[in-house]
């Protein structure tokens, strides 16, 4: 068995966050959540799921629901 000490100091516990997106550009994007806004690299992110059930916050920007790490999520928020 192969043990990676990355794995086992940063287990991959992923969560679903629902924010408001900014920008996106090639290698980032900018959300807004809970009042604060934040970039966050595209490697971070698992998965998008862009919601059209939720509510636009205004014209130019989306709500979506990103899939990303627990540590990389504490680690920016």
């Amino acid at each position: 068995m192969y043990l990676n000490l990355k794995n086992l100091l940063y287990p991959k516990t992923y969560i679903w966050i629902d924010v408001i997106i900014l920008k996106e550009t090639q290698k980032a994007i900018l959300i807004e959540f809970d009042g604060k806004k934040a970039w966050l690299p595209k490697a971070w992110i698992r998965r998008i799921k862009r919601n059209k059930n939720i509510l636009r916050h205004c014209e130019r920007s989306e709500a979506i629901s990103i899939k990303i790490a627990q540590f990389h999520w504490e680690k920016e928020f």
